[in-house]
Formats: structure tokens, C-alpha cells, sequence
């Protein structure tokens, strides 16, 4: 329904405007005369928002824009197709009467588009709505003020160069400000203007980049007309210069992404202000200095603005671009600035979100993100079609990339943007870095955390359901024993022969726990000797195939931290039994080896554990399973790293615990060299 009600108000539009054009030239009137009476400029603006309007209202037919464009294009056309019956009436002698209908219903429709419908429009552009409640008082305000210049524009008693009598409402005007009516008209259309503007710049200043980009569209229409405002432009070519702006808002609502918006505006605010700033000295030199030079220096003024300008326009070209560019495109042509912008917000937000949304500020970017081995981790913004890869320095870290959009219309970021990017990756390496060890940090003390409590719930479970049992037969039994001791002492007897039992099965039960929460024989014996005899024990395998295990160890292992000395020995106990249970070797060797980063001082930084046998190779990776994944937390648990893989002969595994990790570390599971 909506689509063809857009398309049948175009239809009447364009055969309105059609028949009043008609109409003019089979009246004989010339082309000046035409541009005289308005014809061609309300032709032109009746087609122009008729066409931009359809466009809008057919493909966004929620967006009431489409459909003020509309209505100013069938007030434009009806002013045309007035004036054509108006030439036609004139010709022909018709009545004094129907002549000044005519002319005022060319007068009285006109000013709705130019002076209420566009005006609206362009306070409601882009979205349709208004930029807050706020601004309600504005719409009524820009209503109010298209109202009042419509009455003024009926009231005039001249309307016309054709000819034709005043319209009715010509009895209102007031006759003291008619002197004035050509300079009061460009006002009525200027002011709504300039309140238009106004809001634009405030949607740009609070919008997004898309938002941003539609406003931009819209700015450079503007521009089209209100710098010739000033210079004495007829109010007729300022109307059709005004076309632009309905094409501007139907291209912004429509395609966006047209043209690299942002570098048009740039260029364009650039050779204005290099435009107005010449012609403005060249005004006030020749008009208040021109005489004095003559004077004094015999010298006229145009020579002296023309050696002026030859002089001053690159430095005051190059100042001025590079503050449009800065407006337009942030920091990228002062890279030192961006970074100490991005240094500054740092201080204030926290995270990879807060410093990636400094580099969008910064550079004006849609859309940078933070990417590890090709994953996003973190983004701010909508991703655009196009992106950029800038790989980050950021050494201990996984390929680390910056990814940043390029604005819409960019095919690539210019040389520029590459630039201050390149200064900007090494202080985000280090940021990246530093943000991904404290997230990995914190994720390993919430493994720490988690492993304790589920230590402390097996604990629980054990001495609940194992121990405390045991234990309470234990009194129950030793109650029966005493009551039957007199009375029956061969069942007492009986009864205290179970109650031993049950003890030594409670003590196995404890001493189970004990292993449990640090094996005994670490205490007792010493790392090499523990490793020892659970060799000896899983020497024995089930089916009596014979497994030969071998430590080999320093004769003299230093003092270990215990949470070291428990690591390694469950770490080798699980790699010598899964070689027990899992391979055909008949020979595993235990090796351990105390390594040192620096030699010449023979500092004892890390113990390093291998486990090898010959059970032969394997094609296939090894699928890691809840053992490889148990040996790889208590490696990462101390900041070191556990390796498990198929070698040349056999399996192996090798594991490297430093010794002066003094806590955890967010050290990635199976991370080694």
C-alpha cells in the first residue's frame, strides 16, 4: 500500500508540474521570463524532492522524511501548474477573479515546501525522529517560523514578472517592511536553515560512525548553499542550489557508503575557507587600503593581496588541512597526539574494550578489535566489509593481531592511518600483553581455587563415607564388647578380634588420605627414592609381561620446594603408569635433570622430568585424556609447562617445574619449546 501511494504521489507531482511547464511554453513565454517568475526554480525543486522523496518512502516507508519530500515536491509543482494556468489565463482574458485565485494559489503553495516541509525534514534527518525531546520545542519553533514567512510570501503585492493581478491575501502585508521583502525572504529560508544545521551538528558531535556519515552527506549540501548567501546571490539560483540538499538526504539514507564522505568534506571545508579567507582580504584591502597603498607605497591593493596570498596560502593551506583532518579523521596525522590520547583514557576505563575504543576515538575508526591466533577477544564497534590485519608486537603472547575497519566509502586505510598505526602497535603489544597475562592469571588462580575446593569436597566425601562409617562401627563394636565382656566374654572376645580388624582397615583408610594429600614416601625417602620404589611396584604388570623402569637422577638433587617435589612425582607416577597400562615397552626410563639459566652462576632455576620408553612409534598424535590433562595443570599450577607426545621409540613425556616460581602463573596448558 505504501509503495503505491509513494509512486502515485510522484505520478501527481510530475504531471502537475508536467502540465504547468506545458502550459507556459504553449503560451509563448521565453526562458528569462520563466526564471523570472520562479518557473524553473520551482520546476526544478518539484521534481528534485519528488524524486528524492519516492526514493526515500518507497525503501524506508517508515521514515516520515520520504513523505515530507513529498509533500514539498506537490507544493512546488502546484505553485508550477498555477502559474502555467496563470500564462494561460493572461492570453486568453480571463476573469479578474479566477486570476487572482490563480496567483494566490501559486503564492500559497510554494512556501509550504521550501519554508515547512524541507525544514522538518532536515530536523528529523536521519532517523526520522527528533535528535531528543528536547528538541520539541525547536519543531514547533521551525513550524512556527515556516508558518509566519508562508503568510508572509502570500501578502506579497507583486508576486510575478508575467503580470496578473495581487492575490487576496495581499491586504495583510504591512507596508513599512516591504522595502525590505527580498532580504526578509532570504531569511526565511535561511533561518529554518541555519536551525537545521544546528541539530546536525549535534547529532554528529553524540552519533555513531554511521550516523556520522549520513550528517556528513547532509553537511556538504549545506555548504552548497550557505557560503553564497552573504555574496549577493539571486534568491532564484540560491533555491536551486538548495536541491542539494533533498539528494543529500535520499544518498545518506539510502547508500551511505557511496563515497568516502569524510575526504569530500574535508577537501570541500579546506577550498571554501581558502576561498572566503582570500576574498575576504582581498575586500578589505581593496576597499579600506587600496587608497593608502596608493599613497604612500605606489603600490594598488589587488597587487599586494595577489603577492599576500602567493606567500601565505601553503603554510595557511597546510594549518588549515591539518585542522579539518583532525576533525574529521582524529589523530592519524599526529601519532604522538593519538598515543597520548589513548594513554589518557587508559587511565580512566580499564580492559582490552576500553583501550580499543581510545584507538576508534583516536583514528575516527567504525570498528577495531583485538584478535590471538585468529580469534577475536575482544571489539568495539560494527565490523565494516573491509579490515585490516596490523600484527602486534607483543612477545610470551600468541599471534597477536589489531584489526581496524576501514570508514565507509575507504577501499584501504591511507597512508596516514598506516602510519600512525605503526607507532601506536608496540605500546598496544605491550597493553595486549599485559592485559592477556592478568586475564590468564586470574583464570589459573580460579583453577587454584577451584582445585582446592574440589580437593576439600573429596575430602569431605572420603572422611564421611570411608572413615567416619569405620569409625562409628568401631564404637558401637567396642560398646558390645564391654556389655558382654562379664556376661559372655567368648562373644566379647569375638567382637574385640573384629574391632581390631576394623581398626587397622580405619589406619589404611587414614594413611589412604594421607598419600592422597602428599605421598608419605616423599617425606620418608626423597623424590629419587619415592620414584624408586613406585618403579619397582609397576614393574610387575598385570599378565605378567616384565616392565623395566630406570631413574637416573644427580647424585645430589638440592632442596626442592614441596609443592615441586609433589608435582614431579605425580607427573612421572602417571606417565610410568599409563606406559604400564598402555604400551608394549619392556623398558621406561625416569629422568631427572636440575636446569639452569644462567651456567656461569649456577643458578638452579627448574627441574625438568622425562619419562621415555620403547613401546615403539605411533603415526597418530596422542588424544589427551583426563591423566595428560591432570599432568599439564600441575606443570601450569607452578608456571611451568608438561609435554606429552609419540617420540621416535616410544612415548615420552617432559615436564618443566621452576623451582623459584614463588606462585602461579597463567602459563597455557602443554606450552613447551
Amino acid at each position: 500500500m505504501t509503495t503505491w501511494l509513494a509512486w502515485g504521489s510522484f505520478t501527481a507531482v510530475a504531471a502537475a508540474t508536467g502540465t504547468g511547464v506545458a502550459l507556459w511554453i504553449a503560451c509563448g513565454l521565453g526562458f528569462q521570463l520563466a526564471v523570472d517568475s520562479f518557473v524553473v526554480t520551482d520546476t526544478v525543486l518539484s521534481l528534485t524532492l519528488a524524486a528524492c522523496g519516492v526514493a526515500v518512502a518507497w525503501r524506508r516507508p517508515r521514515n516520515p522524511i520520504g513523505w515530507l519530500l513529498l509533500g514539498g515536491g506537490a507544493a512546488h509543482a502546484g505553485t508550477v501548474m498555477a502559474l502555467g494556468f496563470l500564462a494561460l489565463g493572461l492570453r486568453e482574458g480571463w476573469s479578474g477573479t479566477t486570476l487572482r485565485v490563480l496567483v494566490t494559489l501559486a503564492l500559497a503553495t510554494w512556501p509550504l515546501g521550501l519554508r515547512l516541509f524541507v525544514p522538518l525534514a532536515l530536523l528529523l534527518f536521519p532517523t526520522g525522529e527528533l535528535p531528543s525531546p528536547r528538541w520539541r520545542p525547536v519543531a514547533w519553533g521551525t513550524a512556527g517560523i515556516g508558518g509566519l514567512f508562508w503568510l508572509w510570501s502570500v501578502t506579497t503585492p507583486r508576486p510575478y514578472a508575467l503580470g496578473g493581478p495581487p492575490g487576496y491575501l495581499h491586504v495583510l502585508s504591512w507596508p513599512p517592511l516591504e522595502p525590505f521583502r527580498p532580504q526578509t525572504d532570504l531569511l526565511g529560508i535561511f533561518v529554518p536553515l541555519l536551525i537545521d544545521l544546528a541539530a546536525l551538528v549535534v547529532r554528529y558531535r553524540w552519533g555513531d560512525e554511521a550516523l556520522r556519515r549520513q550528517v556528513l552527506w547532509l553537511m556538504l549540501a549545506v555548504l552548497c548553499a550557505v557560503p553564497w548567501w552573504p555574496l549577493g546571490m539571486r534568491a532564484e539560483a540560491l533555491q536551486v542550489l538548495i536541491t542539494a540538499q533533498p539528494i543529500a538526504i535520499a544518498v545518506a539514507i539510502l547508500c551511505p557508503q557511496l563515497l568516502d564522505i569524510q575526504w569530500v568534506v574535508s577537501r570541500a571545508l579546506l577550498y571554501l575557507a581558502l576561498s572566503l579567507g582570500v576574498l575576504g582580504v582581498y575586500t578589505s584591502v581593496v576597499l579600506f587600503l587600496d587608497h593608502v597603498l596608493r599613497e604612500t607605497f605606489h603600490i594598488g591593493g589587488a597587487a599586494l593581496v595577489a603577492v599576500a596570498v602567493a606567500i601565505a596560502f601553503h603554510p595557511v593551506r597546510g594549518a588549515l588541512q591539518h585542522g579539518i583532518d583532525r576533525l574529521l579523521y582524529g589523530d592519524r596525522g599526529d601519532p604522538v597526539r593519538a598515543l597520548t590520547r589513548i594513554g589518557a583514557r587508559l587511565t580512566a576505563e580499564t580492559g582490552l574494550d576500553g583501550l580499543l575504543l581510545a584507538v576508534r576515538d583516536a583514528l575516527r575508526l567504525p570498528y577495531a578489535a583485538f584478535c590471538l591466533e585468529g580469534r577475536p577477544v575482544a571489539a568495539s564497534g560494527t565490523p565494516p566489509p573491509g579490515c585490516v590485519r596490523v600484527p602486534l608486537p607483543a612477545p610470551g603472547t600468541r599471534r597477536a593481531e589489531l584489526v581496524v575497519g576501514t570508514r565507509p566509502g575507504q577501499a584501504r586505510l591511507g597512508a596516514e592511518d598506516l602510519r600512525a598505526l605503526r607507532v601506536l602497535v608496540v605500546p598496544l603489544g605491550v597493553a595486549v600483553r599485559a592485559t592477556v597475562l592478568s586475564e590468564e592469571l586470574q583464570s589459573s588462580r580460579e583453577r587454584l581455587v577451584s582445585a582446592r575446593e574440589e580437593e576439600r569436597r573429596r575430602l569431605r566425601r572420603d572422611l564421611h563415607d570411608g572413615l567416619g562409617p569405620t569409625l562409628t562401627g568401631l564404637a558401637f563394636t567396642a560398646d558390645a564388647a564391654r556389655n558382654l565382656v562379664r556376661s559372655d566374654p567368648a562373644t566379647a572376645e569375638e567382637l574385640l578380634t573384629q574391632l581390631r580388624g576394623h581398626a587397622s582397615g580405619a589406619i589404611d583408610e587414614i594413611r589412604r588420605l594421607v598419600e592422597g594429600l602428599r605421598p608419605p614416601a616423599l617425606d620418608e625417602l626423597g623424590l629419587v627414592a619415592a620414584l624408586a620404589r613406585q618403579a619397582e611396584r609397576l614393574s610387575h604388570r598385570e599378565g605378567g609381561a616384565p616392565l623395566a623402569i630406570t631413574v637416573d637422577a644427580p647424585g645430589r638433587l638440592p632442596r626442592l620446594p614441596a609443592a615441586v617435589e609433589v608435582a614431579a612425582y605425580r607427573i612421572a607416577t602417571e606417565a610410568l603408569t599409563n606406559a604400564a597400562r598402555h604400551s608394549r615397552a619392556d623398558h621406561a626410563l625416569v629422568r631427572l635433570r636440575i636446569d639452569s639459566a644462567d651456567e656461569a652462576a649456577d643458578a638452579e632455576d627448574a627441574l625438568r622430568i622425562e619419562v621415555t620408553d620403547n613401546g615403539g612409534p605411533s603415526a597418530r598424535p596422542w588424544q589427551p585424556g583426563v591423566g595428560m590433562s591432570t599432568m599439564a595443570e600441575r606443570a601450569a599450577e607452578l608456571a611451568g609447562w608438561c609435554r606429552c607426545r609419540p617420540g621416535p621409540e616410544g612415548g615420552e613425556v617432559s615436564a618443566v617445574l621452576p623451582l623459584r616460581s614463588g606462585g602461579t602463573s597463567a602459563a597455557p596448558y602443554g606450552r613447551g619449546p
